[in-house]
């Protein structure tokens, strides 16, 4: 939501909204009911509660790109963008990369590093608004996380191939266990996302960037629900 032709258009706020009202039932549905309903299978604990965060923080995402655009900083576009775009940069990003990582029941992986790199996109922000500059506020932090992201999927996918290795040694039926949709899940998410953040308003993608939401969302509770909570033989015969 870029500019007030969003705002003007009475379809696209229905659907704006309907989306971030979708996005708080699923985060509350994951949260409060364990039982599942897409598989017979027990899901992590660990994995639903960072995705309702996740899925919490899209819905506050649509909140805030719509309240500062409307009731804060209307006048001022360049301060306006460069704040909500630097809020999605702070809480979407990493929070993705949390819950893919949760995803992965090998081992805890680290993800303090993940959110540590996001602190540059802070000081980017600050020195944007507080110059009113364009590429600092904007261009410089936007390269620098697809240049996060690019580091992210490298990592992940060698993650994923370590955790291939434990599931092969561990289990001789990989239903419900394998997470390699999780890879293109991410590869496909940031594309849109660097998409999305380079539209400039441009109505076509905003209605897009609400559809994709939509197919997110449902990514993310199908994947809740379907992938079962592990423990090795090992823990098993404990």
């Amino acid at each position: 939501m870029f500019d007030y032709r969003g705002l003007q258009d009475v379809l696209f706020i229905a659907l704006y909204c309907g989306v971030a009202f979708l996005a708080v039932l699923a985060a509350v549905y994951l949260l409060f009911r364990r039982r599942n309903v897409f598989a017979d299978v027990k899901s992590s604990l660990r994995l639903r509660r960072w995705t309702a965060v996740l899925l919490a923080v899209m819905a506050a995402s649509h909140v805030w790109w719509y309240a500062i655009g409307q009731w804060w900083l209307a006048d001022d576009w360049l301060v306006r963008t460069i704040l909500v775009i630097m809020l999605d940069h702070l809480t979407l990003v990493p929070l993705v990369m949390v819950v893919l990582l949760s995803m992965l029941q090998d081992c805890r992986r680290p993800i303090w590093p993940w959110l540590l790199w996001q602190v540059p996109v802070v000081a980017f922000g600050i020195v944007g608004m507080d110059q009113r500059s364009w590429f600092y506020g904007y261009e410089l932090p936007h390269y620098y996380q697809l240049a996060v992201c690019v580091v992210f999927v490298v990592y992940y996918i060698f993650a994923l191939r370590q955790y291939g290795r434990w599931l092969r040694d561990n289990y001789a039926d990989l239903e419900h266990k394998e997470v390699w949709q999780s890879l293109v899940f991410a590869v496909v998410l940031f594309a849109v996302y660097s998409l999305y953040t380079s539209n400039m308003g441009e109505m076509a993608r905003e209605y897009l960037s609400q559809v994709i939401s939509i197919v997110i969302i449902a990514f993310l509770l199908w994947r809740v629900e379907t992938l079962q909570e592990l423990e090795s033989e090992e823990e098993e015969n404990i």
